[in-house]
């Protein structure tokens, strides 16, 4: 992920944030019981919550 912005110490807030969303996102997909290590995520609120990071960033 690469962010261009003159406000370094805000933006790093952000990014700091914003991986630690995904971070949690994924870590709830690994922990489900239905997924099988390796396989495709096949999640819509992991996908969602993805997508809504996006949109901010752009």
């Amino acid at each position: 992920m690469v962010v261009d912005s003159s406000n370094t110490a805000l933006r790093d807030n952000e990014i700091r944030s914003m991986f630690r969303k995904l971070h949690n996102s994924y870590t709830d997909v690994m922990c489900n019981p239905f997924y099988n290590p390796g396989d495709q995520i096949q999640s819509r609120a992991f996908d969602n919550m993805v997508m809504s990071m996006m949109v901010q960033v752009c």
